[in-house]
């Protein structure tokens, strides 16, 4: 990209200005333009499939036999093979340098694995069957460089394990219920105390599965719309505007392409895993891709936000036994969570049209439409939950040791004044926090009728002292 003239942004997109010296020999030439988007514009595997079925082959042989040793022939020989599933007739390569498909300093990358035939090492993160693409930015590392994994485990290790075990019990129930609230679920205590279960087990999975993922789904979803297998329909999230008219939000991959699409997916995650990837990476392009593929009738969003905390936890990111309330951030700030879901969702819209929607909601996708859910660029959606992680550890994870550490302040003061006991000081804190720093006439005499005007007046300032200093 050294020596291009310079860049403008127009209703969000870039523009890349080039100077006269980058001027392809023939611009009519499909294979030139090819080459070119491959040095200077990324790798998109959807358009460069697009382009080989429809570009006939016989071209791209004859494109690729004018310099059989070019990085850049190489690269489109392997692409088509890859991609295509069908080999050029063209000789394997002698012994040549092996080029990288990625470059290093623009993508994030896995170990790769060579191909003699093209001297070509595949460093992608995935598989022909899904493949996603992070892009090296400064946001991104910046995030890195933090160490939000080390500041988690800072904030732990300085307090006492007693007091960690307890911040871990509310941070439990606070994700659990944040996952159903973003559903917009009213879970019963059982399915709640599932959920809870369900999130101690992150990160003693050690590998995820067809099996495993229906083993989860079945233990958090009503027992009625269990599963058995992946989805056999059509599904869709959509909204009725009238009766007879529907707006459509997010179309999921037809039924029979989930299969493949999940394989691919588990085969990612060994792959990254094994390459070392950043921890939030993989969990953006595993959780979220697995929530864009739907491959159940129920439970898919509280089973991509485990997931998050499957991968964090396994990789040794977040401290030992400690959930990082990544779900209560996205409560918080639902409208980014959407957001940040429409960056997908929105463009996908915008080429799946081949539809029908009958009057009782079924739905049929007509369109080979497998492509669109395979190779996607998750650098967006990777940097939003380095973000939630951030305040997640900073927001609720330290503030709720904190708050404990002041709760367990005020008692032993209000303790000090009156020798009360556990639950009656637990209501009082309760009583003068929820009334703004006072204790509301009947609630004190109704269940604090034996103090006097002074001790109330001690007790309440105790509170207001410790719990309520801005």
């Amino acid at each position: 990209m050294h020596g291009r003239g310079k860049t403008m942004i127009e209703n969000h997109h870039e523009i890349h200005i080039y100077p006269k010296t980058y001027a392809l020999q023939n611009p009519l030439d499909l294979l030139e333009n090819l080459e070119f988007a491959l040095k200077h514009e990324g790798m998109n595997l959807e358009i460069i499939k697009h382009f080989f079925q429809n570009t006939n082959k016989n071209q791209i042989t004859n494109h690729i036999k004018k310099q059989p040793t070019g990085i850049y022939s190489r690269k489109i020989w392997y692409l088509y093979e890859f991609l295509m599933q069908e080999k050029l007739e063209l000789p394997d390569c002698k012994k040549i340098k092996y080029v990288e498909l990625l470059d290093k300093n623009l993508y994030f990358t896995s170990n790769g694995k060579k191909s003699s035939r093209h001297g070509i090492n595949d460093n992608l993160l995935g598989n022909r069957d899904y493949c996603p693409f992070v892009r090296r930015t400064t946001e991104l590392d910046k995030f890195i460089h933090r160490r939000l994994d080390n500041e988690a485990k800072n904030i732990v290790n300085k307090y006492d394990a007693s007091l960690i075990s307890r911040a871990c019990n509310y941070l439990y129930t606070k994700e659990t219920m944040s996952s159903f609230e973003i559903e917009k679920e009213k879970p019963n205590k059982s399915r709640i105390a599932r959920f809870i279960s369900l999130l101690q087990q992150a990160g003693r999975i050690d590998q995820l599965s067809k099996n495993m993922l229906i083993e989860l789904q079945n233990s958090i979803v009503d027992p009625r719309f269990c599963d058995s297998n992946y989805r056999t329909s059509q599904n869709y999230v959509g909204e009725n505007i009238r009766p007879g008219f529907s707006r459509i939000h997010y179309i999921s991959p037809k039924p029979t392409d989930v299969p493949e699409l999940m394989q691919g997916l588990f085969d990612t995650l060994t792959r990254m895993e094994a390459s070392q990837i950043n921890p939030v990476i993989i969990s953006a392009c595993i959780a979220f891709g697995f929530v864009f593929i739907h491959p159940f009738e129920d439970g898919n969003g509280r089973i991509h936000r485990f997931l998050i905390h499957q991968i964090l936890s396994k990789t040794g990111f977040s401290p030992k036994d400690i959930i990082i309330p990544v779900s209560a951030i996205m409560l918080k700030n639902n409208y980014e969570y959407d957001a940040t879901l429409e960056s997908f969702s929105n463009p996908l819209l915008s080429v799946l049209t081949e539809y029908d929607l009958s009057d009782e909601g079924v739905m049929n996708v007509e369109q080979d439409s497998k492509i669109y859910y395979q190779y996607l660029d998750f650098t967006r959606i990777t940097v939003y939950l380095f973000q939630c992680i951030h305040d997640a550890i900073h927001e609720y994870m330290e503030q709720e040791i904190i708050f404990l550490l002041n709760y367990d302040k005020t008692k032993n003061a209000i303790q000090a004044i009156v020798d009360m006991p556990d639950k009656d000081i637990d209501l009082l804190i309760k009583l003068v926090t929820q009334n703004h720093g006072e204790l509301a006439k009947k609630k004190r005499n109704d269940y604090f009728s034996q103090l006097n005007d002074h001790e109330i007046k001690s007790l309440v300032a105790c509170v207001k002292r410790n719990m309520m200093a801005s």
